[in-house]
């Protein structure tokens, strides 16, 4: 089990920030795993995780040229990867590097824009997406039970929906988020 921060993309369906405001937050990002091991340096597993980043809203609506109110939610998502662990064990430690391959289910998200030029909304599907993972990490061993750091970068390119003044466009966009969390197991 691990828990920590996700350390989010400076743009979110093609909003940038242009002047470093910081339009996406960092939030907070949990994950469940499970590791076989099948030789000294080698293992597989799953992992099922959560992640949520906030947006800046003010950031935004300041990013315009006209004056502009901007309303939206967190940006939440769960990711289920299948893992291959390469191993470096060394005493009570274990280094690995990890690959993941699995999917992204973004939760239904919305922005909402309205100034003087006109309305719009941003929005993400709520379907499953491919994505993709590496990581670094290691565990400390207690016996049974060990303590470990993980960093890992995901990505994934989730469809947004674009809407303005009633004409619809459709952007896929790549998005990546390191999650760096500390972890706790316990071995059977």
């Amino acid at each position: 089990m691990g828990a920590g921060v996700s350390i989010a993309p400076e743009d979110l369906a093609g909003i940038e920030s242009i002047d470093d405001k910081g339009y996406v937050q960092n939030g907070p990002t949990i994950a469940l795993s499970y590791i076989a091991r099948f030789h000294q340096f080698i293992a597989v597993g799953a992992t099922i995780g959560h992640s949520q980043n906030n947006l800046n809203a003010l950031a935004v609506a300041q990013s315009f040229s006209s004056a502009t109110s901007v309303q939206t939610e967190p940006y939440r998502l769960t990711f289920l990867m299948a893992d291959v662990y390469g191993l470096f064990p060394v005493k009570q430690w274990q280094f690995y590097a990890k690959g993941s391959l699995g999917s992204m289910l973004p939760d239904v998200w919305e922005m909402k824009i309205r100034n003087d030029v006109g309305s719009g909304t941003i929005k993400s599907g709520g379907k499953f997406e491919p994505a993709y993972a590496t990581a670094l990490g290691v565990n400390y061993n207690f016996g049974k039970i060990n303590l470990g750091l993980e960093s890992a970068l995901l990505s994934s390119e989730p469809e947004f929906e674009f809407e303005m003044n009633g004409t619809f466009a459709y952007k896929k966009q790549w998005l990546s988020a390191f999650h760096h969390v500390v972890k706790g197991g316990f071995k059977f």
